[in-house]
């Protein structure tokens, strides 16, 4: 399992867990990388691993060059306390699209715990109808056929 909601105590130990099995239980630190002359912090990382809050992955001024290089750094992440998003969030629905996307086109994985199930995380608000395949892509990276195909 690689998809837990809700986004409570059970679900931060399964993702505890999970980095602890995808890195061996390896001494995690902070990483940054310099992308396009300014810094991106990796708040916790090891073994290619990456572990970001989604406040720390979408609320922050990001764009394509940071997931891009977030994903050709790091073959997996671990993603904490997805929210449901409404209207007022529509920039971090549009950074978590853009990250899915970014992460899907790289064959990378992402475990994450969420307040909902994917197709509840976005349902109104600008963008809405293109978050769909976000939610698709979301379904599809839950399945064995992606998870054993991925790179790393």
């Amino acid at each position: 399992q690689v998809y837990f909601a809700p986004a409570d105590d059970k679900a931060y130990r399964a993702l505890e867990r999970a980095f602890a099995d995808l890195t061996d239980n390896a001494s995690a630190s902070s990483k940054t990388l310099l992308v396009q002359a300014r810094f991106v912090i990796v708040p916790r990382a090891a073994r290619n691993v990456a572990w970001f809050s989604f406040a720390q992955l979408c609320r922050e001024k990001r764009g394509p060059g940071d997931y891009l290089a977030l994903c050709q750094n790091f073959h997996t992440f671990i993603l904490e306390a997805v929210p449901r998003m409404g209207p007022d969030q529509r920039d971090e629905a549009l950074r978590f699209n853009m990250f899915v996307d970014t992460l899907y086109e790289a064959r990378g994985n992402l475990v994450c715990s969420a307040e909902a199930p994917p197709a509840q995380l976005y349902v109104a608000g600008d963008g809405a109808f293109e978050f769909q395949r976000t939610v698709s892509r979301l379904i599809e990276m839950q399945s064995e056929d992606y998870i054993a195909g991925r790179r790393g």
